[in-house]
């Protein structure tokens, strides 16, 4: 109810400032559905990977029972990629499936998440990165201890983000989107706009309103407020005012902002974007 609270308290700051197009209340529960979907599936990881490292610590973290583990967090999962186990340096000693074997022995201590995991023996969610894998993903990663409380390694999940958040925000009464708090989008429906960062990338510069809004979103957990764009992204570049409100979604201190979008009048498109 808390959490609640404060969301309306941002979004009633905001509506002081804003003639908004869109009625704001349309959006409040898409947002909030897709927010709770986002934390809801974070935290069932949370526990899985939980109970994974308090199996893991009592096996050979090379043997075929460590590995069995790994299968099992990828099972039902389509957005894991690999799971694997790192020892206290940082290096990877096993993999799971056997097509990413390869990538045993390699050091990764190298790495912000595992670098922060190792020091504090605490769980970490990554922040979008390009893994030795080739691909754009997040990492969430889970230590293993010993029965007498030292640190044997971790267990982790490179996760590919689009296909984890896919099912969670498309199909919704409302257009959603996500981004990192340094700007980035993690999650778009229209594929050209992820992985490029709002606050700098040559694409979104002919619309300062949207950088405005954006680098606002990075700094509060969660509000409203209204910026122009295209309707649809490259696809359709009819310029349109939107309305939008936001809320925080993530684990371990990591924070995802969500926005949840409506569109509302066409406006004059700049010279600059023509």
């Amino acid at each position: 109810m808390k959490k609640l609270v404060a969301l309306i308290a941002g979004v009633a700051i905001f509506v002081t400032s804003y003639a908004f197009a869109v009625d704001i209340s349309v959006i409040m529960p898409v947002l909030k559905a897709a927010k709770q979907g986002i934390d809801s599936t974070l935290s069932e990881i949370d526990t899985s990977l939980k109970a994974a490292a308090k199996e893991l610590s009592g096996t050979d973290l090379k043997g075929d029972d460590a590995r069995k583990v790994l299968m099992g967090l990828r099972k039902f999962r389509p957005y894991v990629i690999n799971c694997s186990i790192l020892n206290a340096d940082g290096i990877k000693i096993a993999v799971e499936p056997a097509e990413y074997k390869k990538y045993e022995g390699a050091d990764r201590s190298d790495q912000p998440y595992v670098i922060t995991l190792l020091k504090t023996k605490k769980p970490v969610m990554s922040d979008v990165y390009d893994s030795a894998e080739g691909i754009h993903a997040i990492s969430i990663g889970y230590p293993i201890f010993s029965d007498k409380g030292e640190l044997l390694g971790a267990v982790r999940m490179l996760i590919k983000h689009e296909v984890f958040l896919r099912p969670l925000v498309e199909n919704k009464p409302c257009k959603i989107w996500v981004m990192q708090k340094d700007g980035l989008v993690v999650y778009d429906i229209d594929p050209d706009q992820v992985g490029k960062n709002i606050f700098s990338d040559d694409m979104f510069k002919p619309f300062p309103d949207l950088i405005s809004f954006s680098k606002t979103v990075a700094l509060s957990k969660n509000g409203a407020g209204s910026y122009s764009f295209y309707t649809n992204g490259l696809k359709d570049k009819t310029l349109v005012e939107k309305t939008a409100a936001w809320d925080t979604a993530g684990i371990y201190g990591t924070e995802w902002r969500v926005v949840a979008m409506e569109i509302g009048n066409a406006l004059e498109q700049p010279a600059a974007a023509k």
